[in-house]
């Protein structure tokens, strides 16, 4: 791509990992940095570092001189300095987009509420034993302006709806949506905006590229009678359509009234319906990059569940602790509760509120015989307890800290039970992040011992 950044003036706002690698690639590109965030101590490790000039201040003045804003996914389009830079005509782009305009080969993008970063990391898995180049990157491990290598490769990005709302001419080869449930609003105001900002991933592609969606969520199945630029190919787990299904432990895959098996999938590791979606996509992404059905079979058989994902820890005196820290919102919480049916549950919930509702998940827990406890911690304890009582729960219980959760949980537990972590709730109230509260929900559980 042509250098259109080398002497012009760019303020990248938002220092952590993606403004780090954003600031890198442009200083390579001969830009004129100017770099801004509002921890003051993180600002203070850019003083003297060659063409890099700091902003104390996100003023008027500074602002309208720049050329490019590069905003870090911590920042939102309704943030006063993106108003500004639209206000004298700067051009704001997300660090997804500056660095899939410089990647070359393929792009993958994989976006949606619950599934992304299974599916992302199962796709690059199949990559890898075909022995296709491939890197995984955007909103699992390192920015895609990390990654841009002078060769082609196969770009698998994760790309959260925080890149994506300000994505203007992004344009993946092939993309996916696993899923789209109210989440993140209070960032994002509304449902629609949400939505749109997932709907971003597919605006620019073209007839020659694909666009891979869940045929099972109401919302991407609108898209079946509206005009859309890319192919589309629609995966289900629930009906026989044309494109990808499921019937008993296979996967068939149906096109012009011909219909064909193409993988089994007794022998997988990962649990739960849900992931059947995310093995669908990756599929589908496969067999569009000419990967054997042998391979793809033997990659998705091999392929273990992610940490923090549903992952077993350990079982102690006959109870199995479950680490699903991921789990952010109400939804992937009903999900996490789907996949253990079966056993019972005591369910650990709570967190940071993300302004989301938890009347679903109130309504869910109420209907499921199996859950015997749920135990509420954190700064949405009584917003979800509230849902609760609306819909009669009553075997709830109210702790003041995640430890005291844990510790509740295991003394009330019997053997054949199964502890699961799955918080409905962003990690801010306690964490710095999903994965430490995993973490720490790990080291607790390490540390106990059968009797």
């Amino acid at each position: 791509m042509k250098n259109k950044f080398k002497n012009k003036n760019v303020l990248i706002v938002g220092l952590k990992k993606s403004g780090e690698s954003s600031l890198e690639l442009l200083q390579k590109l001969g830009a004129f940095c100017y770099v801004y965030d509002d921890n003051k101590d993180v600002l203070k490790c850019y003083g003297g570092r060659d063409n890099c000039n700091i902003a104390s201040f996100l003023d008027e003045d500074l602002i309208k001189v720049m050329d490019y804003m590069i905003i870090s996914p911590g920042v939102s389009i309704y943030c006063e300095c993106v108003k500004l830079a639209n206000l004298y005509g700067v051009k704001v782009l997300s660090e997804l987009e500056l660095g899939t305009s410089f990647a070359r080969g393929k792009i993958i993008g994989i976006t949606g509420t619950n599934g992304k970063t299974t599916t992302c990391s199962l796709i690059y898995h199949i990559l890898k034993i075909a022995k296709h180049p491939a890197v995984l990157c955007g909103n699992i491990g390192e920015p895609i302006t990390a990654n841009i290598l002078p060769f082609k490769t196969n770009y698998v990005v994760e790309m959260s709806s925080f890149q994506l709302e300000s994505a203007e001419k992004l344009r993946p080869n092939i993309a996916a949506i696993t899923n789209i449930t109210p989440n993140h609003l209070d960032r994002h105001l509304t449902f629609n905006n949400y939505r749109d900002s997932k709907f971003n991933i597919f605006k620019n592609m073209q007839h020659c590229d694909t666009l891979i969606l869940n045929y099972d969520d109401k919302t991407l199945r609108t898209l079946k009678n509206q005009k859309v630029h890319p192919k589309i190919i629609w995966i289900s787990i629930k009906d026989e359509i044309d494109g990808y299904f499921v019937e008993g432990h296979k996967v068939f895959y149906k096109h012009k009234n011909k219909t064909e098996c193409v993988i089994d999938i007794e022998n997988i590791k990962l649990v739960g319906k849900h992931n059947l979606y995310n093995i669908l996509i990756a599929l589908a992404v496969g067999k569009k990059l000419k990967v054997s059905d042998k391979v793809i079979e033997f990659a998705v058989s091999s392929f273990e569940p992610l940490t923090h994902r549903l992952q077993f820890v350990k079982n102690v005196n006959g109870v199995d602790y479950v680490n699903d820290s991921k789990s952010t919102s109400p939804d992937s919480t009903i999900t996490a509760i789907d996949a253990f049916h079966k056993k019972p549950l005591i369910l650990l919930l709570g967190g940071s509120d993300k302004n989301a509702s938890f009347d679903k998940l109130a309504k869910k827990i109420k209907h499921s015989s199996n859950i015997k406890l749920v135990v509420v911690s954190g700064a949405t304890s009584q917003k979800i307890i509230s849902s609760l009582k609306k819909y009669g729960v009553k075997n709830y219980h109210k702790v003041s800290s995640f430890l005291e959760g844990l510790t509740v949980a295991t003394k009330l537990a019997e053997s054949g039970d199964t502890i699961l972590l799955s918080p409905a709730c962003a990690s801010f109230d306690y964490f710095r992040s999903f994965e430490e509260r995993g973490e720490k929900f790990c080291e607790y559980v390490e540390k106990l011992k059968n009797t």
